[in-house]
């Protein structure tokens, strides 16, 4: 699930069986991070774990507004995961319900919803993300989801990387 790695570049906590927390900094203005969680052509580069591929992305960003990105095993199966956003504040916050339109895993069930939260903070040059997922069925749900995550956020640091260079 998450390595010690990981956790030396994603601080998580997990304060309830249900819930995942977890900060990073990213070295990049707030605007391109907020981009990051919101522009398709963005979301395709980080969103998902590292085992799988991300092949689509759609956003119709407004409160009320659905996204859904599909993700491909390396058998070649589509694992779509999809939502509404609840919350849409530019460049600061964002909230969203999370489901799984078919099980990735056996411990992650099909159409359960969680609620994420994505909170982004200034900090001088560079952008403090605040994540929290709640909602996961169980403690083995919610430690596949941090070993996911965990790889979304590496993966999203490398792609706002290539996007400033």
């Amino acid at each position: 699930m998450e390595t010690t790695f990981q956790r030396t570049r994603n601080n998580v906590l997990t304060p309830t069986p249900e819930e995942i927390r977890i900060t990073r900094e990213f070295d990049a203005p707030r605007e391109l991070v907020w981009k990051a969680w919101t522009t398709p052509a963005m979301l395709v580069h980080w969103f998902g774990c590292a085992a799988f591929s991300t092949i689509s992305a759609e956003v119709d960003l407004r409160e009320g507004g659905n996204w859904r990105v599909v993700l491909r095993t390396p058998e070649g199966e589509d694992i779509p995961s999809y939502g509404t956003y609840t919350a849409v504040e530019p460049i600061s916050h964002l909230a969203f319900t999370h489901q799984w339109e078919k099980a990735p895993v056996d411990v992650n069930p099909a159409h359960h919803r969680t609620q994420v939260t994505v909170d982004l903070h200034e900090v001088g040059s560079k952008t403090r993300l605040e994540f929290r997922q709640t909602g996961l069925v169980s403690e083995a749900s919610r430690d596949s989801h941090i070993g996911g995550w965990c790889d979304s956020m590496d993966a999203m640091a490398i792609t706002i990387a290539s996007v400033r260079d």
